[in-house]
């Protein structure tokens, strides 16, 4: 099952902790972006607990809805390949959020035998082994070690954590419908 194995292992990477800690790299703009960083780091800590414990709820209740429309894309992508359907159904998956869940096991698992943490030790390393840079009072970039960049973006006065960008390039490598791929481009 390697197309929707690799864009969780996209994600995992991206979530995973790299290199040394690092501080805000806009600490020097006042109390509101301390608070931001803080609340995006929190974010980030919680999305990537949820992760290793399968808490597919929280884990989309921290995600941005581009990342989740993605998502979406992914589990529509994976039942319209011959090659997946089976494997889908074997594993009882008829929605985005088993598909999440499926992967999210998988890939936990893994992270938890190669890198002996708990979710909560592992969740504080990529909370506070990342820098976050603001683009605007309402969007932030993230980078955690070497592995890549995340964007928090606040919605509805709480900030969600975007992978679309990141994501999208791989996904779109396993994605092979031409409407499917220009709606992922979309996002």
């Amino acid at each position: 099952m390697k197309k929707p194995i690799t864009i969780a292992a996209i994600l995992l990477s991206l979530l995973s902790p790299v290199g040394p800690s690092s501080a805000s790299a806009q600490s020097h703009q006042g109390p509101a972006r301390d608070e931001a960083t803080k609340a995006i780091r929190k974010s980030a800590y919680e999305m990537m607990k949820a992760f290793l414990t399968q808490d597919v709820a929280t884990f989309k209740r921290h995600s941005a809805k581009r990342t989740l429309d993605l998502i979406a894309l992914a589990y529509e992508a994976a039942r319209q390949d011959p090659l997946l359907q089976q494997e889908l159904q074997k594993a009882h998956i008829t929605n985005s959020d088993q598909f999440l869940g499926y992967f999210m096991l998988g890939m936990a698992t893994q992270y938890l035998q190669a890198m002996p943490l708990s979710p909560e030790a592992a969740a504080i390393r990529v909370s506070h082994d990342s820098t976050v840079s603001f683009i605007s009072d309402s969007e932030a970039r993230i980078a955690v070690g070497a592995s890549g960049f995340a964007r928090a973006r606040l919605a509805a006065r709480a900030w969600k954590i975007d992978l679309t960008d990141w994501l999208k390039k791989a996904v779109l490598e396993e994605v092979k419908n031409p409407e499917l791929r220009a709606r992922i481009k979309s996002l």
